[in-house]
């Protein structure tokens, strides 16, 4: 049906069982549909590609008559250049949806993982301190990221009583941001001007023989993985990341635990040589079967600690009948150097054994075994008096 539109014809226009389709007299191929529930939607027709075109322009009364008649003629314009003006919209849509897919931050995360941190030998320490930002803000678009946003998470963090933990991600997120303006996908960091949230002190703490005790305790109670990694790492003094990563790769022998350069922290090559106690845990038999010592799945290594940590700390709080001053995984590499000292081994000897760079350039790279029986006596020696301790 064509008439000659006006607001009052158009006002008169009622809805139907079935859409009723109107032309306009005035503008060539405007049409309005009246549709059951009352809606009326304008669009224009035309032919492009040798194919019949409907093209929405929008929903009366929002658009007017006068505008929907001016849109009209502005696409049949558009028609007789050559152009696809509904083809071109929806592209315009497909190409803006797919913009914003690819700046989606879940997305990036993951590019930012397959092409930067699968580089670098910590990782896997990413991706643990990128976590929760990827699950509060992974559906977002990175451009939508705001400062407030960061801070925000950090504060959330704060109160729940993690301040380094809170630090590490402020490092992570801000770094994750620092590669993606690189990229291009950004302009300018949200993270600007932002400080960390929390003042690290310089930790001291180590286990007391009475909290050695104790830890032995608790650690028997829950021994595979973590009981087993928690006393290897009180044992041999290396760092969570060596332990918790160890593989039988490394193992070039019963008592012998080979660490590359790409596997340290100083990115120096590592020889452990380890006491009886502990071959016992990385020889046990109960273990879960699989490349790495310490895994819950067999192809992976443990990745998360701060769960049974805690574990261990609050059952040593109820043996102790007290709060026992904080402590943490690394504090157990402390609580080896420690002891060493008081059984009386030399200081260079215990940098050795934990790996602290105390030679110059190349006497370190010829000097890989000559200390050899020194750090397995004192590594034995260590392991005798915690033996002692919890026997």
């Amino acid at each position: 049906m064509k008439i000659k539109m006006t607001d009052q014809s158009l006002a008169r226009l009622k809805p139907a069982e079935s859409r009723i389709d109107v032309t306009d007299a005035l503008v060539t191929n405007l049409m309005m549909s009246i549709h059951p529930k009352g809606k009326k939607i304008w669009s224009v027709r035309y032919r492009a590609d040798g194919k019949r075109v409907k093209m929405k322009l929008g929903e009366y009364p929002d658009l007017t008559l006068g505008d929907a008649r001016r849109r009209a003629k502005d696409v049949l314009h558009s028609v007789a250049d050559g152009e696809n003006p509904a083809y071109d919209k929806r592209r315009a849509v497909e190409v803006k949806s797919k913009t914003r897919q690819t700046l989606q931050i879940s997305n990036l995360l993951e590019l930012y993982d397959q092409l930067h941190l699968t580089q670098l030998r910590t990782g896997y320490q990413a991706r643990t301190f990128l976590r929760e930002f990827a699950r509060d803000f992974g559906n977002a678009n990175i451009t939508d990221f705001t400062k407030q946003d960061f801070v925000g998470l950090l504060n959330e963090i704060m109160a729940a009583g993690n301040g380094t933990k809170a630090n590490r991600v402020f490092t992570h997120i801000k770094s994750f941001f620092g590669w993606a303006i690189g990229q291009g996908y950004l302009e300018h960091s949200p993270c600007e001007y932002v400080k960390k949230p929390f003042k690290e002190k310089s930790r001291e703490r180590f286990l007391s023989d009475q909290e050695i005790k104790w830890f032995w305790q608790v650690t028997g109670e829950e021994l595979e993985p973590f009981g087993y990694m928690a006393r290897l790492l009180l044992l041999t003094g290396q760092r969570l990341s060596e332990v918790s990563r160890m593989s039988e790769s490394e193992l070039q022998g019963r008592d012998h635990w080979h660490l590359s350069s790409d596997r340290t922290k100083n990115g120096t090559q590592h020889d452990v040589f380890l006491s009886d106690a502990a071959q016992e845990i990385v020889w046990r038999d109960n273990r879960v079967a699989g490349a790495y010592l310490f895994s819950t799945t067999g192809y992976s290594p443990v990745q998360s600690y701060d769960k049974p940590v805690k574990r261990f700390r609050s059952r040593m709080n109820e043996l102790a009948g007290a709060d026992l001053p904080h402590w943490s995984f690394h504090d157990l590499r402390r609580t080896c150097e420690t002891g060493m000292a008081m059984l009386g081994v030399a200081q260079p000897i215990i940098d050795r054994c934990t790996n602290h760079l105390t030679g110059r350039g190349m006497s370190r790279i010829y000097n890989q075994y000559q200390y050899r029986n020194e750090k397995t006596e004192a590594w034995q020696r260590w392991a005798n008096h915690v033996k002692g301790l919890v026997s």
